[in-house]
């Protein structure tokens, strides 16, 4: 059984969500129009039909949809808009 990270035990001990400390992908949806990712590594590809982002070694995120651009971003964080088709981990 693996030990927890000082950053799992942190948050578990102050109630806080595990993707703050740990640098975990988040990602929050907003019906099929919008999707706000954080503690992404950066863009891969960038199309109107299809984002991917990297997250590290862990792999990467396939945002699939039409009329996609980025609304907002900052080093760790995107904001996407458009018709979400799907939203898929790939390796």
């Amino acid at each position: 059984m693996e030990k927890d990270s000082f950053r799992v035990r942190a948050s578990r001990l102050f109630d806080i969500p595990q993707d703050i400390p740990g640098g975990l992908l988040h990602i929050e949806m907003t019906g099929d129009r919008e999707v706000f990712v954080e503690n992404h590594k950066g863009i891969l590809e960038l199309s109107e039909n299809e984002v991917i982002l990297s997250f590290g070694k862990a792999g990467k995120l396939h945002i699939q949809g039409s009329n996609l651009a980025v609304t907002a971003m900052n080093p760790e964080e995107i904001r996407l808009s458009g018709i979400i088709g799907n939203v898929a981990f790939g390796g």
